[in-house]
C-alpha cells in the first residue's frame, strides 16, 4: 500500500517527463492550470501513463471530476488500497 507521500514520489517523473519540465515539482494545489501544456489531449496521455504505472483504471466519470492533483492522488489511494490483499 502506498502513503500519500509515495504516490507524489510516483507521479512527480510522470509528470515532468510528460510535461518536457525536469524541475516541475508536483502540489495537491495544482491543476491543469497551473502547467504549461496541460491541455485535454495532454490530460488522456496522463491519465493513460498514471494508469499504467500504477496499474489502476479510472472511468471517465472518475477523470472529470479530479479537480487537482491533490484530488487524483487521493483516488490513487483509495485505489490502491482496494486492491490490496486483504481490503
Amino acid at each position: 500500500m502506498d502513503t500519500v507521500d509515495e504516490i507524489y514520489e510516483r507521479l512527480e517523473p510522470i509528470f515532468r517527463e510528460l510535461f518536457d519540465d525536469d524541475d516541475l515539482i508536483v502540489t495537491p494545489q495544482h491543476t491543469a492550470k497551473d502547467v504549461e501544456g496541460w491541455d485535454s489531449m495532454m490530460n488522456v496521455q496522463l491519465m493513460l501513463s498514471i494508469e499504467r504505472a500504477f496499474k489502476v483504471h479510472f472511468s471517465a466519470s472518475q477523470i472529470a471530476s479530479l479537480g487537482s492533483v491533490g484530488e487524483l492522488a487521493a483516488l490513487i489511494q483509495r485505489m490502491l488500497d482496494q486492491a490490496a490483499p486483504g481490503s
